[in-house]
């Protein structure tokens, strides 16, 4: 599907830090390797804390990327919070740490760089992370992809044009 460069990823390129461009599957490959890795070679009293680690790995990465567009941001303590806590009360914090970096994205992508960001609350609930860099990666690219080239608009009107070269079709 092509897509038309959004003007507002044109003007905002240099202000803000682009977002990671890591391609989601790759992503989704990664934490579930490195959980299996942890799975197979960790021994049981350091498992259950190792997988934390694989899991909110990426999280406070992203949460470190917030902080750097918007410094007040919150997702980064909810993330690290989730972290340190017992299991029933981080799964807890889990939640509200993916809702807060939800609307930190959508703030951000909406207000401060209107490029027009929507995030589905189903499949922020169901996909979290993967589902984000899903649309991370697709507004990296737009802001990395050169400006578009202004071509100046034919002007029927100049004699010294020939009304030829611009016909759609030959007759």
């Amino acid at each position: 599907m092509d897509r038309v460069q959004n003007s507002a990823s044109l003007r905002y390129r240099r202000v803000y830090p682009p977002p990671p461009r890591l391609h989601w599957f790759l992503l989704l490959t990664l934490i579930l390797g490195a959980e299996l890795l942890v799975l197979h070679f960790a021994r049981q009293p350091y498992r259950d804390l190792l997988i934390n680690l694989v899991i909110a790995a990426w999280p406070i990465y992203l949460s470190i990327w917030l902080r750097k567009i918007d410094p007040r941001s919150a997702a980064l303590y909810w993330c690290t919070a989730s972290l340190a806590t017992g299991f029933l009360f981080s799964w807890l914090l889990w939640i509200v740490a993916v809702f807060e970096i939800r609307e930190d994205l959508l703030e951000h992508y909406n207000r401060r760089e209107p490029i027009g960001l929507r995030l589905n609350l189903v499949l922020t609930a169901l996909f979290t992370f993967p589902y984000f860099q899903y649309h991370l990666r697709r507004i990296a690219l737009e802001k990395a992809a050169p400006p578009p080239l202004l071509i100046p608009a034919e002007d029927p009107s100049n004699p010294e044009q020939d009304p030829a070269a611009f016909a759609p079709f030959p007759e």
